[in-house]
Formats: structure tokens, C-alpha cells, sequence
């Protein structure tokens, strides 16, 4: 970017002319005796067809978006980045990332969209500089007049001209290009073809431009005239004058009007029982004339007003004017009034009326005594809004006044939304051919909020705002109930945004608890997930006021010890340049059981609970990783680094067919065990927390594969070199390591096309077995006692001797239908056998080998297996199991059997015995379709050893309309 010019300050950044720093003003006029603008003002929302024609997505407005006159107010642009170039042609450019915003000093328009690309031209008017300014509002953009009119599309293309200066304030600024994204290539394309239209001295001249994008995208081209409207009566047509020297034509006895065509979403029909259709002045009617009409049927007098604003000979662009049909002529025509059962249908959307005024050339109307409705696909239902009074702003953009909101059918709903003002903006983009398959997307923006079931009020909120294909009323889910522990249960969630009054951000989901629970207290919490191109995360927060006891299961209750509890989860990744990534943890958590109790899934399945900052490089095979890492939690047991850097080159190829592997780290770090409980203490479990202990590490591996005709044999040899600066029993200490062995494996394959059988689902059969084999010695000076356990993957590591015998198996068939046949296991097996000459005497369940690192292994005796069985696509049996060689006892035995019959019934039925936890379960899960709207849900968990029941629930679910409601009972045994 050396010919980009730079920012002088980010909070205030004027633009200037050539030959001077863009953001300097040179000139600043002395007369504001022209009117405030002078604007080309086009609304330009398109699609790209196929073959690259850009077709119009946004509306086409009657009059100028903005007052004409080159105004001498100073602009102000408004963004969260900011992005300053220089485009190709010399033009000064500026891209505005996030809730872009541009106004003008004193009161006037203001243009707000989510992203914005703004071309600056430096030009003269009588030897007099200003700036001209072709600006892209990109994603729910808006122009707002300062009369209160508003247009609003997903895309908007304006151009103003000023003699004041341009501003620029944003959060951060960087010079870089961005001419790949789409919004630059598009604005830039629409700029281009507007300026081989339009001079600089027409520009700076006119009063009001109107520009259709389907002619901008042909230059030199005529404006392609809106498809011909066609008035169809029962009863008899007839021409009146009106006061003002115009002209209409009523019609009465039934009447439909239609435009354009009828396999299209954009074809627009009204029906009513009469119309009366209003004429333009004949000023403005193409060539100041009409077409010949029929004898009888009168003409449409030419107006002979005097349009002062013209009398600057300033020339405008202006679209064709819309053209009608009554099968007896053409004529043209602006506006339509109908009364009496009106129906207007443009593509999904159907609006029923008593009364409609509608201008074709603006598409913008006002409806009397309206229901509006309108399908949402992604939810598959529909959207209905009654008012007295909706005003139809543009093809996208509708206004209500005392509204009531639902998607339920009925006349008097189940439940409604009473607003005071609602604005219903749809976004949804057109297909290739620019057709609308329903309301994809858009936004709901509502003030003074009340929800009502059964026509009652029972909540009210001041501001919502959000996304149609979430939910219209930002409620997600109510639950009531009553238990042992939390007494009362009342439990809200919220679209989190929604309540705010935004619009939540594509790629972000959210929601607020909101609850209360009699023998606790009252708690409120929120979730947020998000993922963007260059970053994802999430965070959790819950705080909770509580009284209560917590029964965490097995004897073990406990009484509250804080008043008030909580958390606070942030996790977020950048990725960065230059192939660096970040990644911010940041866990706080009141007490030690808290998780367990309110949070126990992720409790139980979680990663841990850490606070820390990771900066990683990988590129190709080489990774840099730096990790720094302190401890909130003190009930946790956890290592803090102060850094920790790691260097890893993970299988770079060596001459002679040899690969090598290396791994290095280099930091301090300390031991901090959790806090001693009372048990703890009693059992002796308590551990020695470490100081500050610097730490070096280097492991280095190098395999050499070997095939001996079908066998891939792979001899490793891998060496570790460890130092530390303090230890539990002597200071500091060095550790020598040395590992080295085999590795084998191999595929064997048989192909068995004669079996067939129906009752199995078996058509062909294919067998796979691949048999395994590791063989390992390693040797070391120092054992894992003498060491702070700080890393499993190196103090733990342990210097023993093993083997590891594996075979796994796989049948394979074809199934479905005879010409879609697809390939799928029936059945896999695998079992294997570990054996080591040093296997520990800890009281684990099972033993376990690493087959890239065996020195990591878990030394002790085991032989397991595992298999999984689909009998057929709606029927599968799945089993495992580990032998404790060292007990000579089954220490782990799992077997489930889960079976489908849509579209009624689904159950799974399994039995779990685990050794080491005392731990043998029988669980039955079902699931019954009653009717269509009920179904029944059933869960069984009974103790085989103890005797009874730990967990059993019976609901059963109804479905409304739009809702689904259950009733549940549980019993729950710790």
C-alpha cells in the first residue's frame, strides 16, 4: 500500500484533494447558499443472474433520496475497521466494516448499513473543489430522510456531493485493499457504469436522479420499463379529472390487476371489488404524450404546473414510468386505490385489506384494516401481522402501528405479540433467476412489546429486534416443575439479542435464563456461541442467589457455603497472519461443587476448567506453540506455566527413507494441587504443591518403515532428555530416557459375492482383518515419584517393557434399493491384548498402550474387544469389554442393543457393568408415537447390585401449532 494515503487521526480524518493528504481539508467554503445536496440517488439491491447480468433486489424509489444542492455540511462516516486505499483509477477509498453509520453535521439523512465501501472523487464546479461520493451500504441497508421517510434493502447504492470535508472515525484502521471482497467488486462495477451514464457536470448539476441497475449493467442502453400491468373489471370503466388537472379511471364490479409473470415471485396481483387507478401529470409522461386511445374511452390531459425545481436546467435520469392494460389500450399510469375485500400477493407475501393505495413506480403502499402474512421455510411456518393501519415502504420493508403478531392461523390466537410499532425488513436473497422461495431471512423490529396467551397480557418488554428465522417472539423455551432438591422450578430461556433490541449477527447464538427455584433462589444466566471466518468461542455465565443444600449423589450432601454462586466461561480462537492462531481461556467458578450441581453434563463430558493464553504457528510440518497458564480454581489441581514454549517437527523426512520426529519445551512451571478436603486428609490423598521450577525438555524420534511384502514393519527409536531446576525430594534433577522397538501391521482382504440374504439384508459380503503388533523396551534413570507430576505426556512417563497383539475386523455387504446400492459394515471386531513387565499395582480400571508412544501406556494387563453389529439399517447391537489380566476379573462389560420402527417407535435397551465404581446398570429407553400430536417418552436406569431405581421419567409430549409442550415425572436416586 505505498500509494495509500494515511490517517492523521483515527477519531476525526477529513479527506482532501489531490496533491494534498486526503485527509486534510484545503478548502472550506464560504457560502451556504445552495440547497444541502445534490444526489444521484439510486437504490440499487441486486443478484447477479446467471451470465454475470446484475438484476435489481431493492426498490425503486419515486423521488430523490436526498434534497437536491450541493451541500457545504461536513460528512461523517462511522464504522468499527476501516480499511484506506487507493483504488486502481487514483480514487481515494474507504471500506467500513461493522454498524456502519454516515451523517451529516447538522440534521439530515443518515445511511446506516452493516458494511459500506465509500469512493471519493475530487472534482471542481466553477473552479470551486468538492467532493463527490458514490457510496455501497452492503447487508440491511437504510437511508433515512429527515421527514421520517425511510428505504431500506440488503443493498443500497447513493452518491451525494459536498463542499464540506469528510470525517472518518473508527475503532481501529488498517491500509490494506479489499478489492476481492464482494462488496467492492459490486459497488465498483455499479460505479463504473453509472459514471459512463451520467458526466462529472450533469452530476454536479442535477437535481434528482433515478437509476434502474437492470439499465446501469448495459450502458448506453434504454431503462428497462417495469413489466406491463394489466386491470381486468366486471363492471364498466370509466375517466374522471381530478382537481389538480389529472386524470383517473374507476372501475367497479370485481377487479384484478396483475404484473408480470404469473410462475414468477415477482408477479404482483390485487384483486378487490373496485379500483380507481390514477394518471401522472402529462408532463411527465414519456415523450409528453400518450398512445392513442380508443374512441369513447377519453385521454388523460396534459398538466400544465411549472416544475420550478427544474429551473436550473439540471437534468435527471429517470426510470420508464409503469404502463396498463385494460385490454382497449395502453395508458400510463402511478397509483391505484381499491376498496372492499382487497388481496395483494407479490411472491410469498399475501396482504388482506379493506382499503389499499399502492404506487407501482415506488412499490409502496398504505393498507386499511390489514392482515399481512407471509411463510418462513426455515421454520416452516407462517408469519402473520394485523394492524388497522401497514404501510408497505418498499418490496422489502413494511411498517405497523397497534399490531398484533403470531404464527398462529387462527383469527384469535393462542398467542399473540401486541407492539406498538413493528418494522418487518425481509433479506432474503433471489435465486439466479431473482426468485424468492419464501421468507428466508429478515428482521423484526418491535417497541412497546406485550406477550398474550388467550388474548391476556403477561409480559411486556420496551424494544425487541431480531431475526424471523429464530423466533418472532424472542421466548425460547418456559419450564415449571417441582423437586426434592430445588423445590418450585420456574425456567426461562431468551434470545439474548433480541431482548436488547439488535439484530443477533450471523454466526452467533444466544440466549438469557431467566429462573427462579423456591428452595434456592432466583438465578439468571447467559450462553453465547460464535463462529466467523476467522475466529470462534463461546461464553457462559450464571449467577444464582441460593439458600439451599447440594446433593451431589452417593452419601454426599452438602450445605451452601457462598450466598452467592456462579460462573464465568470465556473461550475464544483467532486465527491470525502469517499461519498464527490465538486462543483465550478464562474459567471462574464460586465454590467446588457448584459445577456439579447446576452444570453436571458439562461437569462430567467437559474439557477442564482452565485460565490461560495459547499463541501456535504450524506451517507445513513445524509448530510453535507458547502457552501461559495461572490458576483461578483453587479446588482444581491444575499446572501453571509462566510461559511454557514448545517447538515440534512432526515427521519430516529424512534421507534413506528414515522419519524424524521432535518435540522441545522450554518454560517455568508449578504444581498446585487442589485445596485439601476433609476426606481427603483422612485418606492421605493429599499432594505437595511445588515453586516456580524451571523446566527443559527435548524428545527425539526417528522411525525407518520397512516393507516386507505385505507387512509394513516400522523399528523406532526414540531418546528424552529432561532437567529441572526442583524436585519433591533433592533439588534439582536430570532425566535420561531411551525408548525404542516395532511396529507391524498389515491388511488382509476377501470378497464373498455369492451370499445373499434377505432376512439379514446381506447382498455380497467383503472381509477385512487388519492384525496389529507393538514391541517396545524403554529405560530411564529417574522414576515418576521422584518428579512433580506437572505433565502426564513427560514426568509421567514410566520406563517399562510391553507388547500389544491386536486384530481388527470388518465385514462389509450393500444394501438398499437394487440400483442405489451403497457399501456399509455390518459388522466390525476387534480385540487386543496388552502385556507389560512392569505393570503397576494402581487401582485402575484398565490398562491401555499408545501406539505412537508406548512409554505413555498404562502398565497394566489387559485383553479387550469391541463390536458393533447392524443387523439392519433400523437395528444395531454394540458391545465392549476389558479382562484385567493382573485380577483375573472382568473389570468392564457394556452391551446395547437400539432399534427404530419410524415413524412410531424407537427404544434402546442396554446393561453396563463397570468394576471399579461398583457400578452395574440395566437402562430401557423408549420412545412411542402416539398420535400426531402426542408422543410418549419413557426412561428406565435401575441398580442391578443395590436394587432399585436411580432413574426413571415418563413425559408425554404435545405438539400446537407452533410449540411443543410436555408434562414429565422424574425419579432421581444419587
Amino acid at each position: 500500500m505505498g500509494n495509500a494515503r494515511r490517517l492523521g487521526a483515527v477519531g476525526s480524518t477529513p479527506y482532501g484533494k489531490e496533491g494534498v493528504s486526503p485527509f486534510v481539508d484545503p478548502v472550506r467554503p464560504a457560502v451556504d447558499n445552495f440547497r444541502r445536496f445534490v444526489v444521484a440517488a439510486a437504490t440499487l439491491a441486486f443478484a447477479v443472474r446467471a451470465g454475470g447480468q446484475p438484476v435489481p433486489l431493492g426498490d425503486v424509489v419515486e423521488k430523490a433520496l436526498l434534497p437536491g444542492g450541493i451541500t457545504s455540511l461536513d460528512v461523517n462516516l462511522n464504522a468499527t475497521l476501516a480499511y484506506l486505499f487507493r483504488d486502481e483509477d487514483g480514487t481515494d477509498v474507504v471500506h467500513l466494516i461493522g454498524d456502519f453509520l454516515m451523517t451529516l453535521e447538522e440534521d439530515g439523512p443518515v445511511l446506516r448499513a452493516r458494511e459500506a465501501v465509500v469512493w471519493i472523487h475530487n472534482r471542481t464546479l466553477d473552479d470551486r473543489p468538492y467532493r463527490h461520493l458514490a457510496i455501497m451500504l452492503w447487508r440491511d441497508a437504510e437511508i433515512m430522510e429527515p421527514a421520517g421517510t425511510t428505504t431500506a434493502g440488503p443493498a443500497l447504492f447513493v452518491t451525494l456531493n459536498t463542499f464540506g470535508r469528510v470525517r472518518t472515525e473508527a475503532d481501529d484502521v488498517a491500509f490494506e485493499p479489499t478489492t476481492e471482497t464482494r462488496v467492492y467488486q459490486e459497488g465498483n462495477t455499479i460505479r463504473k457504469t453509472v459514471e459512463t451514464i451520467v458526466s462529472p457536470k450533469e452530476d454536479a448539476r442535477v437535481f434528482q436522479r433515478l437509476v434502474d441497475l437492470s439499465s446501469v449493467s448495459a450502458p448506453g442502453r434504454r431503462l428497462t420499463p417495469p413489466p406491463l400491468l394489466h386491470l381486468r373489471a366486471g363492471g364498466e370503466l370509466v375517466l374522471a379529472p381530478l382537481p389538480d388537472g389529472r386524470e383517473a379511471m374507476t372501475a367497479t364490479g370485481g377487479v384484478f390487476l396483475g404484473r408480470g409473470s404469473a410462475d414468477s415471485d415477482r408477479f404482483l396481483q390485487i384483486t378487490a371489488d373496485s379500483v380507481v387507478v390514477f394518471f401522472p401529470p402529462a408532463s411527465e409522461k414519456p415523450g409528453g404524450q400518450e398512445k392513442p386511445e380508443p374512441a369513447g374511452m377519453g385521454k388523460p390531459e396534459r398538466s400544465k404546473r411549472d416544475d420550478s425545481r427544474r429551473s436550473s436546467g439540471a437534468q435527471t435520469l429517470k426510470p420508464p414510468q409503469q404502463r396498463m392494460t385494460t385490454g382497449m389500450g395502453e395508458y400510463t399510469v402511478e397509483a391505484a386505490y381499491l376498496e372492499g375485500d382487497v388481496v395483494m400477493r407479490q411472491g410469498p407475501h399475501e396482504v388482506r385489506a379493506s382499503r389499499l393505495y399502492y404506487d407501482f413506480n415506488a412499490e409502496r403502499a398504505l393498507i386499511l384494516d390489514a392482515v399481512f402474512h407471509t411463510p418462513i421455510p426455515s421454520r416452516n411456518v407462517p408469519l402473520y401481522v394485523r394492524a388497522e393501519e401497514i404501510r408497505q415502504l418498499s418490496a422489502r420493508h413494511f411498517v405497523a402501528e397497534d399490531a398484533r403478531i403470531t404464527t398462529d392461523e387462527f383469527h384469535t390466537p393462542h398467542y399473540h405479540l401486541g407492539v406498538g410499532r413493528v418494522e418487518l425488513m425481509t433479506r432474503t436473497a433471489r435465486t439466479p433467476a431473482g426468485d424468492i422461495i419464501g421468507l428466508r431471512s429478515g428482521t423484526l423490529s418491535l417497541r412497546n412489546v406485550t406477550l398474550n396467551v388467550g388474548g391476556r397480557p403477561i409480559l411486556y418488554w420496551p424494544v425487541l429486534k431480531g431475526s424471523l428465522d429464530t423466533s418472532e417472539t424472542a421466548l425460547l423455551s418456559f419450564r415449571t416443575g417441582f423437586s426434592d432438591d430445588f423445590g418450585a422450578e420456574f425456567e426461562t430461556r431468551w434470545k439474548l439479542f433480541n431482548l436488547l433490541g439488535y439484530v443477533e449477527p450471523e454466526g452467533f447464538d444466544s440466549d438469557l435464563r431467566l429462573e427462579y427455584f423456591s428452595k434456592r433462589g432466583p438465578a439468571a444466566g447467559v450462553n453465547v456461541t460464535y463462529e466467523q471466518a476467522r475466529y470462534f468461542g463461546l461464553l457462559r455465565g450464571y449467577l444464582l442467589r441460593d439458600r439451599g443444600r447440594d446433593n451431589l449423589g452417593r452419601d454426599r450432601v452438602a450445605e451452601s457455603k457462598h450466598d452467592i454462586r456462579g460462573r464465568i466461561l470465556l473461550r475464544h480462537r483467532q486465527y491470525l497472519e502469517d499461519d498464527w492462531e490465538v486462543t483465550l481461556e478464562l474459567s471462574y467458578i464460586s465454590d467446588r461443587n457448584f459445577l456439579e450441581e447446576f452444570f453436571e453434563s458439562e461437569f462430567d463430558n467437559d474439557k477442564e476448567q482452565e485460565t490461560l493464553l495459547y499463541l501456535k504457528r504450524r506451517r507445513d510440518d513445524r509448530t510453535l506453540t507458547l502457552l501461559w497458564q495461572t490458576r483461578l480454581l483453587d479446588f482444581t489441581t491444575q499446572t501453571e506455566r509462566f510461559p511454557d514454549i514448545a517447538y515440534r517437527v512432526i515427521g519430516e523426512a529424512l534421507p534413506g527413507g528414515s522419519t524424524w520426529f521432535s518435540e522441545n519445551r522450554l518454560g517455568f512451571v508449578r504444581f498446585r494441587p487442589a485445596d485439601p478436603t476433609f476426606d481427603t486428609i483422612l485418606l492421605g490423598q493429599r499432594s505437595r504443591s511445588s515453586g516456580m521450577t524451571a523446566r527443559v525438555d527435548t524428545r527425539q524420534e526417528v522411525t525407518h518403515p520397512l516393507d516386507l511384502g505385505p507387512v509394513r514393519v516400522v523399528p523406532f527409536a526414540a531418546g528424552r532428555l529432561t532437567a529441572w531446576d526442583d524436585s519433591p525430594r533433592r533439588g534439582g534433577l536430570v532425566r535420561g530416557m531411551a525408548t525404542y522397538g516395532v511396529r507391524a501391521g498389515m491388511y488382509l482382504s476377501k470378497t464373498i459375492p455369492d451370499v445373499h440374504s434377505p432376512v439379514l439384508d446381506l447382498h455380497g459380503l467383503r472381509h477385512i482383518i487388519k492384525p496389529e503388533l507393538v514391541l517396545w523396551a524403554s529405560h530411564a534413570n529417574r522414576n515418576p515419584d521422584d518428579l512433580f507430576p506437572f505433565d502426564e505426556g513427560v514426568e509421567r512417563v514410566d520406563k517399562f517393557d510391553g507388547a500389544l497383539v491386536g486384530v481388527r475386523q470388518r465385514w462389509q455387504t450393500k444394501r438398499g434399493p437394487p440400483d442405489r446400492r451403497r457399501i456399509v459394515d455390518v459388522l466390525t471386531l476387534d480385540v487386543e491384548a496388552g502385556f507389560f513387565n512392569g505393570s503397576t499395582d494402581a487401582p485402575i480400571t484398565n490398562g491401555f498402550v499408545s501406539f505412537s508412544r508406548p512409554e505413555t501406556s498404562l502398565a497394566r494387563n489387559f485383553f479387550n474387544g469391541s463390536l458393533a453389529w447392524r443387523v439392519n439399517d433400523r437395528t444395531a447391537l454394540v458391545s465392549e469389554w476389558n479382562y484385567d489380566v493382573n485380577d483375573g476379573e472382568m473389570d468392564i462389560f457394556n452391551v446395547a442393543l437400539a432399534v427404530e420402527r419410524p415413524p412410531r417407535l424407537s427404544y434402546l435397551v442396554g446393561y453396563r457393568f463397570i468394576e471399579e465404581s461398583d457400578s452395574e446398570l440395566f437402562g430401557f429407553d423408549l420412545n412411542y408415537r402416539m398420535t400426531e400430536k402426542h408422543t410418549l417418552a419413557v426412561r428406565e436406569l435401575f441398580d442391578l447390585d443395590r436394587g432399585r431405581t436411580l432413574d426413571f421419567t415418563v413425559a408425554l409430549i404435545r405438539r400446537f401449532p407452533r410449540w411443543f409442550g410436555a408434562i414429565s415425572f422424574a425419579l432421581d436416586e444419587p
